[in-house]
């Protein structure tokens, strides 16, 4: 008889840890740059996004999208600083129980194309799901199939002469957080490019064209390359030792949002 992993429930993938990232809080009269301030403690972590919250109730997400998406229109230099969460997050907040299947969750993250979501938890409090959390499924379980089994992708390029805002605007044209420096296994995420703008343009208040900037502004992250034949299980342990988790094959490049639906996937019988 066949068991997959998605007819299994949150608390039995997840049976150790499930509450055990409680999620990151700003509120909703706090600023954009605040919470770009904070974000490239959190972006690939477990936590991932921060909660907006009004008198201690959930009621929207701001992650990478937020903060890159409001840049993108308006950069002028007071900009972050006027703009309020509750103006700029997203309200699409995913809240699911322990007792929901991992199917659900799949199906609601398909519908926000956003691999994040709270649990009402112990506390009287929430505790996050992400991405970086469901590798741990494929460390909880042995996944014997392959990487070579999950679908072939595009891997969308940037290149060093790009501009920010060409570089920022390919990753909202093609749906992706990462984009491959071209030729090689250097890439750049929302995290890199909100830690720039914070610590060295100072959230645009040094009135500097920060989208007019070259992307060899930026430090970049490795791809870690692997061969077709690694298990999924094996995959999830090569991603959760990485600071951004990211792998390349012969033939695919994969990233956690990759490895959850491949996940959800899996046939334990």
């Amino acid at each position: 008889m066949n068991m997959f992993l998605a007819d299994k429930t949150l608390e039995e993938i997840l049976p150790q840890s499930i509450l055990s990232t409680p999620m990151v809080s700003i509120r909703v009269n706090d600023t954009l740059c605040e919470a770009a301030s904070l974000l490239p403690h959190h972006l690939e972590t477990l936590t991932d996004s921060l909660v907006a919250t009004s008198d201690d109730i959930p009621v929207g997400i701001v992650g990478g999208i937020e903060v890159l998406d409001n840049i993108l229109k308006n950069q002028t230099a007071d900009f972050l600083d006027k703009t309020k969460i509750g103006d700029s997050m997203s309200r699409k907040i995913v809240i699911m129980s322990p007792k929901d299947k991992f199917s659900e969750l799949i199906k609601r993250w398909s519908q926000t194309r956003r691999a994040f979501a709270i649990i009402p938890n112990q506390y009287y409090g929430y505790s996050v799901i992400s991405a970086r959390k469901i590798l741990e499924v494929g460390t909880t379980f042995q996944v014997n199939s392959t990487i070579s089994d999950i679908p072939r992708k595009k891997i969308v390029t940037f290149h060093k002469e790009d501009t920010v805002r060409q570089i920022i605007q390919r990753m909202f044209d093609n749906n992706t957080r990462k984009l491959v420096l071209d030729g090689t296994c250097s890439f750049i995420n929302d995290r890199i490019i909100i830690q720039k703008l914070v610590r060295e343009f100072e959230c645009l208040r040094n009135g500097q064209d920060f989208l007019a900037m070259s992307g060899d502004i930026f430090s970049l992250e490795q791809v870690k390359n692997t061969p077709d034949d690694i298990t999924i299980t094996d995959a999830c342990k090569i991603m959760q030792d990485m600071k951004s988790p990211y792998l390349k094959s012969q033939n695919n490049i994969i990233s956690p949002w990759d490895m959850v639906f491949a996940l959800a996937s899996a046939n334990l019988s």
